[in-house]
């Protein structure tokens, strides 16, 4: 223990004053209190600290869940999303227990990072008010909605305000490319703070608004109550199940991705379950102690890891540090500007954007690219759950679509040498087929989706003496996929002579044993283990 602490001190002080003024903007982001968000980064982070299975991930608020929580918190009052948080960490236990979380990470990085950007926009557009120093703006549940009525406002602007705030957001991004041991983002807060503490002393009075002036009651406490505002009636309601339920898919989500990415920069292993545990313990005392929705935080964790971090004892002192700011000194967080909590934010949202994948996409699918655009605008047009949901089914669809045009090679043999070798596509445009053996495999699995395809270029396979069907790399078969089977080997023997197959493992087999096909004889007795088995005995 003393030789974790003194490796990971440094690490774990560096990451906390990177956190606070975190956690302040992202609750603000998220509809909730500055307190509120202090308060996740600490109990959030500590219990995921101590029970996960990450050496490395910083467990608190983030952007990701920023743009889920917004919507509600703005409908129904922030104080309810200490619940949201509760349920959300027993969902993610019910994932940990029932070995759920294995299903929640086939939504494909293309989804996931559409709905990212989508967020990243929700939290920069989010923060045109303060950009422009506007106070008192009326606003609606609609995010373009907003950013029309702010762009309305602008002959109200303070455009001494948005100079100040292209300058500290440019200072920010080039200090993080100059200086990556210790955030930009934490630098401009507490030359803020100071310039905020001085500048009356010498009789100017500051005309920026700041934490304190929004939230006149930000107070030092690492606990306040969950259920203040919390009516029986809305735990029944299911806007709240769906909104706690999205949570958890995306704070698991993310924390896995956190993890995986810690793992490939420090060549480590981490523990995908018990993560999974410690993130649902974590939500649950986040919100039992007055805090909201947490996962784990990727920049925060690359922090940790640059600010060389090599255990999570590092991650623990984060969240005893950050407790310790707190608790004594809080009150100076109140002079905060919100001008420099909208550039953290839009610094936070600019990093959100994964600009290699969108490249790696575009260089190489564009069907996901464009899958991303199209999730990240329904994310900020409509809904990021919604965004999440339809990018998924949409994804599903388009691979399906592709399984269904059960891709397969076939080989074509004459006069016991092999001629030819052709994925089925082009097998299908071959006008003439000359062969007297021909081995047509079917790989992945037997299915409704993809068998109707096999069953299309079994048509085009004539006159042949000997047809293998070859099922060595089929692992899976439904029983439609062995009645379309079935539907082939009918066709082939209707249009060859023998029919032989080859290559099928044990459960596939106990399926085919039942089918008509096998026992009227159809196919030779005999199954072969491998295809060259099956030519070596014909030729």
């Amino acid at each position: 223990m003393k030789k974790n602490l003194l490796h990971n001190w440094k690490s774990g002080l560096t990451v906390s004053i990177v956190s606070i003024p975190l956690a302040l903007a992202l609750a603000i982001t998220s509809g909730a209190t500055p307190t509120q968000g202090i308060i996740t980064a600490f109990w959030a982070g500590l219990l995921g600290a101590f029970l996960g299975g990450s050496n490395f991930n910083i467990v608190g608020p983030t952007g990701a869940l920023a743009g889920i929580l917004i919507t509600y918190s703005l409908t129904h009052g922030y104080e309810i999303l200490p619940v949201v948080a509760i349920l959300s960490g027993l969902l993610i236990m019910v994932a940990y227990l029932f070995h759920l979380d294995k299903y929640i990470i086939f939504i494909p990085r293309s989804v996931v990072h559409g709905f990212t950007l989508g967020v990243a926009f929700i939290i920069g557009l989010g923060q045109l008010d303060n950009m422009f120093g506007l106070t008192n703006i009326p606003k609606t549940e609609n995010l373009i909605q907003n950013s029309i009525i702010t762009l309305r406002h602008l002959n109200q602007a303070h455009w001494g305000v948005f100079f100040f705030f292209i300058v500290s957001t440019l200072f920010i991004i080039i200090w993080n490319k100059k200086f990556q041991k210790l955030p930009g983002a934490a630098i401009v807060a507490l030359l803020s703070i100071i310039a905020m503490l001085i500048l009356p002393l010498f009789g100017y009075d500051h005309v920026l608004a700041t934490l304190g002036d929004k939230y006149p009651t930000i107070h030092a406490t690492l606990f306040e109550s969950p259920f203040g505002q919390f009516h029986l009636s809305t735990f029944f309601s299911k806007e709240l199940w769906v909104l706690a339920s999205a949570t958890a898919v995306i704070a698991i989500l993310e924390t896995l991705l956190s993890g995986q990415i810690a793992d490939t920069c420090t060549e480590t292993k981490f523990n995908r379950r018990k993560e999974v545990f410690g993130l649902s313990l974590a939500n649950i005392g986040s919100g039992l102690m007055g805090g909201i929705p947490a996962t784990a935080a990727l920049a925060r964790t690359a922090l940790n890891i640059r600010s060389g971090a090599t255990h999570k004892t590092s991650a623990v002192l984060n969240a005893i540090f950050i407790g310790i700011i707190t608790l004594f000194f809080i009150q100076f967080f109140k002079f905060l500007p919100m001008v420099v909590i909208a550039s953290i934010l839009v610094v936070v949202s600019i990093g959100m954007v994964e600009r290699k994948h969108f490249i790696h996409l575009i260089e190489n699918e564009k069907t996901a690219f464009f899958l991303s655009l199209f999730v990240a605008v329904i994310v900020i047009v409509e809904d990021p759950i919604v965004g999440i949901l339809i990018g998924t089914i949409i994804a599903l669809l388009i691979f399906v679509n592709k399984i269904s045009y059960g891709q397969t090679e076939i080989l074509l043999w004459k006069n016991g040498q092999m001629t030819e070798a052709l994925l089925k596509n082009d097998f299908l445009k071959k006008e003439v087929i000359d062969s007297d053996i021909v081995v047509y495999k079917i790989s992945g699995t037997l299915t409704y989706v993809n068998m109707p395809a096999h069953l299309e270029a079994a048509q085009k396979i004539k006159h042949n003496k000997y047809v293998i069907l070859s099922l060595r790399h089929s692992f899976y078969a439904d029983i439609d996929g062995i009645d379309y089977l079935g539907e082939i080997v009918t066709l082939l023997k209707k249009n060859n002579t023998t029919i032989l197959l080859a290559g099928i493992n044990k459960e596939i087999e106990k399926l085919i044993y039942k089918e008509p096909f096998y026992q009227k004889k159809l196919v030779e007795g005999k199954i072969y283990k491998r295809t060259s088995e099956a030519i070596k005995e014909i030729t």
